[in-house]
């Protein structure tokens, strides 16, 4: 009897805990797919917009990358590819496969390499900027130079080109600027100074001889010579100034008129052959007086050009293989009018405007004095 008691005791405990144990763990499972699920949905559901936001983000990057910065541009393009492959990859695998957070580590990588090319690209922006602001001033002042010392005689057709050319490349370098594309202006500003550089050159060279102190001895003591010759005879002398471009009228020994004169196209060298375009330096007198009808040029004072110094300076420059072994001396050197045109032009003869060429024509006799010198 005590046995049959105890079991009708226990037996229905037992069945009782058999059902509890059932009702629980179906609940158990449910709250453990749950977990399970949010952490697999969490990234298509709280992460989607941030995602979308970094993928528009690298998008620019890369499009502003792209020109200037092409291997950081391939670099962040894998990078993306990769972090869309990560994300397929987890959304795709089953809730025991996934690994929480690669999709965000992924695209933060993204996000982080965007940011620091873009600051690079920044950077670099705005340091080729402060060095097109340095290098703008000098540029511009090295072509207005060249351009103006272009136009100087003596300057040769290779030193006219090399102006254009510099001219070209700075107008190109503004233009490239004003687009704010500093990476292409500047190395086409960096042209032009060396296109300047080149006619800089050239002029330095040039006039070198118009600050050698034997040349200004020279110079000086030949005006000196031809003032005290006119001071001595009372007579009128001119003399010429090459570098000053002035011919000087003097009676007496006094100056009595200074005019402006225009030179050949190559006039600050010294003449040492026909068709050189220089003029020439020496003392000279006037052979011929010449008036309308009898000059193409208004009015003319012939000059005893070649003297017997310039033909051995010819002589010298053609033994020794300066001059075509064919050129001549020269001559017609003339002191004529149709000048006034602001520039140097003739074939080595010293212009002067109609004007002027009038007053210097009256006072010229044949044996009138002509000195022409470098500067004085």
């Amino acid at each position: 009897m005590l046995i049959a008691l105890r079991l009708r005791l226990t037996r229905p405990a037992a069945r009782k805990r058999r059902r509890s144990f059932l009702f629980v763990l179906p609940a158990l499972l449910g709250v453990g797919l749950l977990a399970i699920g949010a952490r697999a949905g969490d990234p298509v559901t709280t992460s989607s917009l941030e995602i979308s936001t970094v993928r528009r983000s690298a998008a620019r990057a890369i499009h502003a990358l792209r020109e200037e910065a092409p291997a950081a541009t391939r670099l962040l393009e894998k990078m993306v590819a990769d972090a869309e492959s990560v994300t397929a990859q987890e959304r795709t695998a089953p809730a025991w496969r996934a690994s929480p957070g690669r999709i965000e580590a992924s695209w933060g990588r993204v996000m982080v390499a965007a940011r620091r090319s873009l600051l690079q690209l920044r950077t670099a922006e705005r340091s080729r900027g402060e060095r097109w602001e340095a290098l703008a001033f000098h540029a511009r002042s090295d072509v207005e130079r060249a351009l103006a010392e272009s136009r100087e005689a003596g300057v040769g057709r290779r030193e006219i080109a090399a102006a254009r050319q510099a001219q070209l490349k700075w107008e190109l370098a503004e233009g490239f600027a004003r687009q704010g594309k500093f990476e292409r202006a500047i190395p086409e500003a960096e042209q032009a100074r060396e296109f300047a550089a080149v006619v800089h050159a050239s002029f330095a060279d040039l006039h070198s001889r118009f600050r050698d102190p034997k040349n200004l001895s020279k110079w000086r003591r030949m005006v000196d010579d031809t003032i005290a010759r006119s001071r001595r005879d009372g007579t009128t002398v001119f003399v010429i100034d090459k570098l000053g471009r002035r011919l000087h009228v003097y009676h007496d020994g006094k100056r009595i008129a200074t005019y402006e004169a225009e030179l050949g196209a190559k006039g600050l060298r010294q003449k040492i052959y026909s068709g050189d375009q220089a003029t020439p330096e020496g003392t000279y007198r006037v052979t011929e007086v010449r008036g309308p009808g009898r000059t193409k040029y208004y009015k003319a004072l012939m000059l005893d050009y070649p003297n017997s110094e310039d033909r051995a300076r010819h002589a010298w420059a053609k033994k020794t293989g300066q001059v075509p072994s064919r050129a001549g001396v020269g001559s017609l050197i003339e002191i004529h009018g149709d000048g006034g045109q602001g520039r140097d032009w003739t074939d080595g003869c010293v212009a002067l405007s109609n004007r002027d060429m009038d007053r210097v024509f009256a006072r010229a006799r044949v044996g009138t004095p002509v000195t022409i010198v470098g500067t004085f």
